[in-house]
């Protein structure tokens, strides 16, 4: 059953801070996990991933792929994290990266901004996250799950 939930954040750090408790939710789980990011430039999107990463035991920095389209970090529990950039790609670039292989793979955590360019790729059971700029600090988070990441008393 799909839930919605409407988040707002005061500051990047709280951005963050959001991100790393979906991350440490994200680690717990047998199956794929799949992040779909959605919203304009500056919007928090990557902060919010700087902060998930952390959360699933990322030891690098994570910065945005744009140009390298993605990048894969180890994480904690012998979990891979890929981070995809689909800025500029289509759904139909992703069948050369292996994109479909990597989705399958349920060792895998998966997110993606710019998802609104792979729509048509996103699995049902993604967590999308739509990010929105109120003001200098402030972001507005809606985030849609059919994963069932949200069960609980989550945020």
């Amino acid at each position: 059953m799909k839930k919605e939930k409407n988040i707002i954040t005061a500051s990047p750090a709280e951005t963050k801070k959001i991100g790393k408790k979906f991350g440490r939710k994200a680690l717990s789980r047998k199956e794929t996990f799949f992040l779909a990011l959605y919203g304009n430039l500056g919007s928090g999107k990557t902060t919010f991933l700087k902060g998930f990463a952390e959360g699933i035991g990322v030891k690098e920095e994570v910065t945005s792929p744009t140009f390298l389209i993605y990048k894969k970090y180890k994480a904690e529990d012998e979990k891979n994290f890929y981070h995809f950039d689909a800025y500029r790609i289509e759904g139909k670039d992703l069948a050369l990266l292996g994109f479909e292989k990597i989705v399958e793979e349920p060792k895998n955590i998966i997110a993606t901004e710019w998802s609104e360019n792979i729509e048509e790729k996103i699995p049902q059971k993604a967590v999308k996250i739509f990010f929105s700029f109120l003001s200098l600090k402030k972001r507005r988070l809606i985030v849609e799950d059919d994963g069932g990441i949200m069960n609980g008393s989550f945020l």
